[in-house]
């Protein structure tokens, strides 16, 4: 789903798709992609530690979090692990474009 949101969007080109935390940390290694998009739950390591890994590696890489549930617990967590922003899944449509394209903007001024 947030693939088929970014691909609608002619600002945006799709560099990989993660199966699971694991897959999203090698994959950002092996691509280098502007901006990582990461589920807060996902299988194998999950998006917090999958983004900690992440910001270790690459200080510099905006990174989405997303989530379908709204456990304000796990957005603080993957905040403190160093997402930069956070969408719910329900608003993904209309919120992720825009929070993305405004983290693009601000690592390219």
């Amino acid at each position: 789903m947030i693939a088929l949101v970014l691909e609608q969007d002619e600002r945006f080109a799709v560099a990989g798709r993660a199966r699971d935390g694991q897959d999203a940390v090698e994959l950002a290694e092996l691509e280098a992609p502007d901006a990582v998009v990461m589920d807060i739950e996902m299988p194998v390591l999950d998006g917090v530690e999958a983004t900690r890994l992440l910001r270790a590696a690459s200080p510099d890489l905006p990174i989405v979090a997303v989530s379908g549930h709204d456990y304000e617990e796990r957005v603080l967590e993957i905040r403190q692990a160093g997402a930069d922003d956070y969408v719910r899944k329900a608003r993904l449509a209309d919120e992720l474009p825009r929070v993305l394209a405004a983290l693009l903007s601000r690592t390219r001024a």
